[in-house]
């Protein structure tokens, strides 16, 4: 049986159960912002049990476990808050918690402690040039003159991105902001006043032929080629925009040295899903930008280009025999 923990928000875990349940592979969905509401839990000496919608399940029950996106527990009794109401969810937190600590790491897609410590962008740029990645060059500064100097050195061809989340969120949910990646321009270095107020990261710019997203699943590979232009008619900069409405898919098989490196990425980081992504530079040179082991996939599978979900329901039925 399958244990996904996520949030009731999560429209992923949506269409990845529904095909599950087309398949009638069974299934408990964890939605951590509101399981408090239908869930309790019990403990014997080496047999914790916790029951979801009135089922009564054991650690050993679930073959695997789909960590996707939960989010804080919440607590299910109208009003509370103050310390009184922290102190239950702590505990409620540390119950479940020992539960799920139960069922071993491998049956994990992933294991919370693997995506924690491939989730660093600049450990990623680190690390996988060991595996024969190439990256773009990267500083990270909060010094005026040592952006410059890079700005220069590049021929004034450098972008900015977000090392931690890339979204803003405001009072009002329609002033909430999406960071992109953006090429930096040589007016906005005239006043680098705030470039004091936190690190930033800058890269070389890639001239792209093409973007390219690659999703693992287990001994699963999926690559896809993204081409998509900006006004002068060259490959955008961060593909995410417009919706990415205007992009253009092309399924690909990688190159061998890529092949080989993104299977040593996943054992290094000891992942069973992630996605990469990636560009084929102007010269064919192929470039690493970062890896994502809790990253989107659905929307392949939506557009019509791809049928990644059955990747997942191969690995879990495989599990359940």
């Amino acid at each position: 049986m399958l244990l996904t923990i996520t949030n009731s928000g999560d429209v992923t875990a949506d269409y990845l159960l529904e095909r599950l349940a087309e398949e009638s592979i069974p299934f408990v969905r964890f939605d951590t912002d509101t399981v408090l509401k239908n869930v309790s839990f019990a403990y014997e000496p080496g047999q914790p049990r916790v029951q979801i919608e009135g089922d009564w399940h054991r650690p050993e029950d679930f073959s695997t476990v789909w960590y996707r996106r939960p989010e804080k527990l919440v607590s299910h009794i109208s009003g509370s808050q103050g310390p009184e109401a922290a102190c239950s969810l702590d505990e409620w937190s540390e119950s479940l918690e020992g539960f799920f600590a139960h069922i071993p790491s491998s049956r994990w897609i992933n294991y919370p402690a693997a995506n924690a410590l491939a989730s660093r962008k600049l450990e990623q740029l680190t690390s996988v040039q060991q595996f024969g990645f190439k990256i773009p060059e990267s500083i990270v500064t909060q010094d005026p003159e040592t952006l410059r100097s890079f700005f220069r050195r590049h021929q004034g061809e450098i972008i900015v991105k977000p090392m931690g989340r890339a979204y803003i969120e405001r009072p009002d949910e329609a002033s909430d902001t999406v960071i992109f990646t953006n090429q930096v321009n040589a007016s906005e270095l005239d006043d680098l006043a705030d470039l004091c107020e936190c690190p930033t990261l800058f890269q070389q710019e890639i001239r792209k032929v093409s973007d390219v997203r690659i999703t693992v699943v287990d001994s699963d590979v999926h690559a896809f080629e993204l081409m998509a232009n900006d006004d002068s008619g060259r490959q955008r900069c961060d593909i995410r925009r417009n919706n990415m409405a205007d992009v253009e898919y092309r399924k690909i098989s990688l190159p061998k040295n890529v092949s080989s490196a993104v299977h040593e990425l996943m054992a290094f980081y000891r992942l069973r899903f992630a996605a990469i992504d990636m560009a084929v530079a102007d010269d064919g040179t192929w470039y690493f930008f970062e890896v994502n082991p809790n990253g989107q996939w659905a929307w392949l599978d939506l557009c019509g280009v791809a049928d990644i979900y059955k990747s997942f329901v191969q690995s879990i039925a495989a599990a359940t025999r």
